[in-house]
């Protein structure tokens, strides 16, 4: 839950949704007694029933890039390489996969779900395109599956795109790290390949070969934040705008292995509402700001949502996947005793940029922004429509 003022009034973000109220229900940080009744009169304060069982599986935790703050690396590539040491390499197979529908089959039944969301991860996932398409076949004798995929887009061709909706992919997240020049810098293969015309091609094809929806991450750091309107209108004169969702994250130091990340200024926020802006006008979907809790990491022990290794490894968070001593159990087992500390839930591993009162200034700020962002666009659709 999170309560924000903006300059429409007071933005209560909750596990059942978003509401906006007047600034007369907010006092001192906390809601009146009017605030406390309009919130119980709307719902929103209560999460919203669940039908589908959230599940994160690796089918590769190699990668074929070697991107520097990802936070699966373990440490920093020698210089002159692009090949930063990462988490063991693990590949899901067949007994694996017969083993997660096991496993699956008795959280579906404990949960009294009757559908699955299956997240396709890595490493890279297309590292191990079988693997991908035998894990949503298998599955969706189980229960109906939606499912999406965290890709870096390099092996996402229309062929494998295909064969994967067939199977029950709906959509897939791919990031870029800036303009081509920037982007190539950071995301390079790990024999030292630029690949954003590689991936750009592979979307297109992708747009215009199959349904698919895609969301496109902009991972931005201090170097590319000047450069974001340019990389979001070139993206929009290459790709249907329509058919995406466009998210800005700004890069997180893990490990202390990355510095380059934003300082979490005002001014920086500014630039980043700028191109949410860029996006809507360019036609871009953007998705409202939720306060819903995580349906992986959000409640312990898999009560809503399971993250899996390859090798059945269970873990909190997609963050922890392959690190020594974050491991909550098996798929054979289930979730096991563990320290408290080991229920590691999005982005606890970051190093602060900034003092926490700093981040949570930007992180409200940001958040409130893109709010009434989306109201004044959501206001003005509805005037052009009467």
């Amino acid at each position: 839950m999170r309560l924000i003022e903006g300059p429409s009034g007071v933005w209560y973000l909750g596990p059942g949704g978003t509401l906006l109220m007047p600034r007369r229900f907010h006092r001192q940080g906390a809601l009146t007694d009017e605030g406390r009744a309009e919130l119980e009169k709307s719902q929103i304060g209560t999460p919203r029933s669940r039908r589908h069982y959230s599940l994160t599986v690796v089918t590769s935790s190699a990668c074929n890039l070697g991107c520097p703050y990802c936070f699966q690396n373990t440490g920093v590539a020698a210089p002159g390489r692009f090949d930063p040491p990462r988490i063991p390499k693990r590949v899901l197979d067949v007994p694996m996969i017969e083993r997660i529908i096991d496993f699956t089959t008795g959280r579906l039944a404990d949960g009294g779900y009757d559908r699955l969301f299956v997240l396709l991860f890595g490493g890279e996932p297309l590292l191990n395109r079988a693997g991908c398409r035998e894990l949503l076949v298998r599955l969706g004798r189980l229960a109906p599956v939606s499912a999406s995929m965290v890709t870096n887009g390099v092996l996402l061709r229309p062929r494998v795109a295909e064969e994967l909706e067939s199977a029950g992919l709906k959509s897939a997240q791919i990031t870029f790290d800036g303009p081509r020049e920037l982007h190539d810098a950071l995301r390079a293969t790990r024999s030292g390949r630029g690949t954003f015309d590689t991936i750009i091609e592979n979307l297109v094809a992708v747009q215009r070969e199959t349904d698919l929806r895609l969301t496109l991450r902009l991972n931005t750091t201090a170097e590319g934040l000047p450069l974001l309107d340019d990389l979001i209108r070139g993206l929009a004169e290459r790709l249907n705008p329509q058919r995406c969702f466009l998210d800005i994250a700004p890069v997180l130091n893990y490990a202390d292995l990355y510095q380059d990340v934003l300082a979490r200024s005002s001014g920086e926020v500014d630039t980043i509402l700028a191109g949410y802006a860029t996006a809507l006008e360019c036609g871009f979907e953007v998705a409202w700001p939720s306060g819903g809790a995580c349906g992986f990491c959000g409640e312990r022990d898999g009560a809503t949502g399971a993250v899996i290794n390859a090798d059945g490894t269970l873990y909190s968070c997609w963050e922890t996947i392959g690190k020594d001593g974050y491991e909550v159990g098996s798929i054979e087992d289930g979730y096991q005793p563990y320290p408290p500390q080991r229920w590691v839930s999005c982005g606890e591993f970051a190093t602060e940029a900034a003092a926490p009162s700093a981040s949570k200034a930007f992180d409200d700020a940001l958040t409130v922004g893109l709010l009434e962002l989306l109201r004044a666009r959501r206001r003005e659709q509805a005037v052009a429509r009467a």
